[in-house]
Formats: C-alpha cells, structure tokens, sequence
C-alpha cells in the first residue's frame, strides 16, 4: 500500500532520530533507523571532513564524461572506504568507459534520506545512493528510486552470491531496488581486561542469565557498570527476535511492544540499572556510551559490526583488549541485518542510468566487497568474498571480524512499513521514559502500543 502523502512528513521525522548509530560505525553513537550503524561520527569529526572523491576527468574518446554524483552516509572509517573505492573505479574502470563519480558526505542515514527526498522534489538529485535498509520500501513505493532488474539481468549478476539474510530488504513487490553494500548486524562488544579482572571468562556469557550475572559481579568487584546501553530500536529488534518474539507482528501492520517478551527485557535491564549494574542513556546522549567505552567505565556494551575498526583502535588507544561475540541467547538467537544498499536514484537522465548501474556493480564485487570489509569491519556482503582468502586470513588474524558473519545464520530483515520510521521514535521515546525517567512499565508500552498501531496503519 502506498502512502505517497505521507512520505515527506516520514522524512522529516527520520531525521529526527538522530541518535543512532548508523548502525553501522567510527566515532559517534547516531540513533538511525538501523545499521545500522552506532558510534559513527563526532561533532569534531563533522567539523573536520575528509575531502570529497575526486580524481582527474577521464575523457572518452569523443571527448565525453559521464558525470556521476554518489551520497553516502557517516565519516571515519566508513567515509575512507567510499572515498578510495570511488577513487580506484575513476582511476579503472570508470577511465576506461568515460565515468567519474564524486562521491559526497552527506551525514547520517536520517540527515541523507531527508536530502535525498528534498532533492527529488526539487529535481537534483544524485544519481547513485546509499540507503538504510527499513527505508527501501518507502522511497521505492514513492518512485523516488529505480527498479534495478533489467540492468541486473542485463549484466547477468549473480545475486545469489549475496548472503541470502542481507536480501530481504532489497526487494519489493518482487523487483530489486537495492544491492547489499556496507551491511551489518548487532553484536555485543566487551572490555576484555575489565571482564578478566572481574575473575570472569569473556567465553562465558551464553545467555541472558549469564549476562545478568557477569553485569551484576562486575559492578560489584571493579565498581564499572557491567553494561552501558541506550534506547536504539534496532538493538532492541534483536532483543525481541532472541525472545521469540519481533517488533512488529508478521505484516507489520500492528506492533508486540506490550507482550510478555517486550516487558521482560525492560524489565530486565531496568532491573539492572536500579541496581547500579547497568548505564542506561537515552536515544539523545547515545554517544556517552561511546564516552563510557573510553573511560573504561563500563564492560559490556551492544553495537553495529561496521564499528568494529573504530571500537579496536580505542581499545589500542586506551590499553584494554576488546572482544565481541553473539548477543547471548535468551530463548535463540536472533538479530535484524542493518547498514545500508546501493540504489539508483529514479529522475535522474537516462544516459546516466547506465554508468549509475555500472559503478553500483563494481562498488559491490566481490574484490570490492573484501576490501569494504576489511577497512571498516562491515561484513562481507557476498559469499564468494565471505569465503576468499582474504578474509579467511584476516579471520584467522583477528577472530572478532568474523562473529557478526557467523551470526548471520540467525538474521532477518528490518520492518519495512513506511509508519515505522515515526513508530520507531515512539518506540525510542518509551524506552527513554521507563529506563532513563522511571516512568511505569505496563502504563507506557500499553500507551506505546496505542501509538505505533495507529502509525503503522496510516
């Protein structure tokens, strides 16, 4: 069902969410819809942007240059990666066919959807880029992106090679509008040498009681906080999937907020906070979890795979040793994929099109696909690179790259109800009210539930 009327107020409201990760991280704790992403940029970092990708303007031989422009979200390690990738295709493949990319920051998911969809009104927009996967949905039913069939059959790509958990989001009503690109799911990081000083194993948290436990024992033997956590909507779609439960019912068209599983796992890290054990944030300081990591102040914490580069060099930085692993198991395990897809933005002129989808297709390859990973700790999209040597060796250097790969195995998609966008802020703001205000817990998820029904059915 389209909500065409809609979709500008949704925008706006996405950027509201500005307190997630990204999902999908370096150096800021972002609230997006997903990646995705946390710990992805500072101010300070905002302030200070790497330059924009450009490289001398390969002509073809009539002279002509196919001139791309290519959006991304967040900085860091993540911005490194899109900047020399966009760089290497000018200087190969892109100077061989005539096309040159300038790919340009453009903030969070929520700030990038926001100007994707004012640029779309205003007709100049650009013509490849990334989006946060719940977002799929809206911006194709809107028309604002391109169905990608034709030229994925054209060029008879094989999509099968990418993780059949990291293709849920890409298709709607049966036809592709997005190819996997910087994906990620949650995962669970911990301050090793806090852990150990605790008298604890870091092989030991297999379960939510086990959590409970190691959270409980390290406030009370180092004085940290055994956990540091924030109200993120898409931390907490695992936390529902581990339960046996999910945010959304199945069609998505009403939520499970108000259940037993949803209660529990307030309650449980209510529990937690009330007894000093847990450092509980709201959406909007969602980077002072960041700051709790730094200081070496709390021991457990919950993040994007794409942060993993970043959280590493602080653990270098600040002299502990980091670890991560599955989120423990409650009843299973189960995490949402997050992170962002390429798409090809829909109005822009048909001449481009073509080189749009060409840059896409190589951005996404396997050789490509390995060295996204590798840079930034996102995983690695396609099988075939997920299975290459490359990886294989990096794994066996550094373990930890490999634990949100294997968690794959328990991934689904990310709610794509175009009411979600707005729903998950409500969903943001009960948690705030009860972890962070106190407020009661059957009162606001029932109140909860009211609201992100009638949004979702809008």
């Amino acid at each position: 069902m389209k909500r065409t009327k809609r979709v500008v107020s949704m925008m706006m409201a996405a950027t509201m969410m500005a307190g997630t990760l990204a999902g999908c991280g370096s150096s800021e704790q972002a609230a997006t819809t997903g990646d995705s992403t946390v710990a992805q940029e500072t101010k300070a970092a905002q302030e200070t942007k790497i330059d924009d990708a450009t490289t001398p303007t390969a002509e073809k031989a009539d002279g002509e240059v196919t001139e791309l422009t290519f959006w991304y979200s967040w900085t860091d390690k993540i911005q490194e990666n899109n900047i020399a990738l966009t760089e290497e295709f000018n200087e190969t493949v892109g100077k061989e066919l005539g096309i040159h990319v300038t790919a340009e920051y453009q903030g969070t998911y929520d700030d990038l959807h926001q100007k994707l969809q004012a640029a779309y009104v205003a007709g100049e927009t650009p013509d490849v880029s990334v989006m946060e996967i719940s977002s799929i949905r809206t911006f194709a039913e809107n028309g604002v992106i391109e169905p990608l069939d034709t030229y994925i059959n054209a060029a008879g790509a094989d999509m099968s090679d990418f993780h059949d958990g990291l293709m849920q989001n890409s298709y709607i009503n049966d036809a592709c509008y997005g190819v996997p690109y910087l994906r990620s799911t949650p995962i669970m990081y911990m301050n090793k040498t806090l852990i150990e000083e605790a008298g604890l194993t870091v092989d030991g948290m297999k379960t939510w009681d086990d959590m409970k436990t190691y959270a409980t024992t390290l406030h009370e033997k180092t004085g940290n906080y055994g956990i540091s956590i924030w109200s993120y909507n898409w931390i907490f779609e695992a936390f529902m999937l581990e339960h046996g439960s999910s945010v959304l019912t199945e069609d998505e068209m009403a939520t499970n907020m108000n259940n037993d599983a949803a209660k529990e796992i307030v309650n449980f890290f209510k529990d937690l906070k009330d007894s000093g054990a847990a450092h509980i944030y709201s959406a909007a300081d969602a980077d002072k979890v960041k700051t709790d990591v730094m200081n070496q102040s709390t021991a457990i914490w919950y993040g994007s795979t794409g942060d993993f580069t970043y959280y590493n060099e602080v653990a270098a930085d600040c002299g502990f040793e980091l670890g991560c692993c599955f989120i423990p198991m409650a009843e299973n395990y189960g995490v949402t994929s997050g992170g962002c897809n390429l798409t090809m933005v829909a109005n822009i002129p048909d001449e481009n099109k073509q080189a749009a989808w060409t840059f896409i297709e190589w951005i996404t390859q396997k050789e490509q696909t390995i060295k996204a990973s590798t840079n930034t700790g996102y995983l690695p999209s396609r099988k075939s690179a997920a299975d290459s040597e490359e990886m294989n060796a990096l794994y066996a250097e550094i373990p930890q790259y490999k634990v949100a790969l294997d968690q794959l195995a328990y991934s689904t998609g990310r709610p794509m109800n175009p009411g979600y966008v707005e729903a998950s802020i409500e969903l943001q703001d009960a948690l705030d009210a009860i972890w962070v205000n106190d407020a009661n817990v059957d009162t606001t998820l029932a109140e909860l539930e009211t609201k992100m029904n009638k949004l979702l059915n809008e």
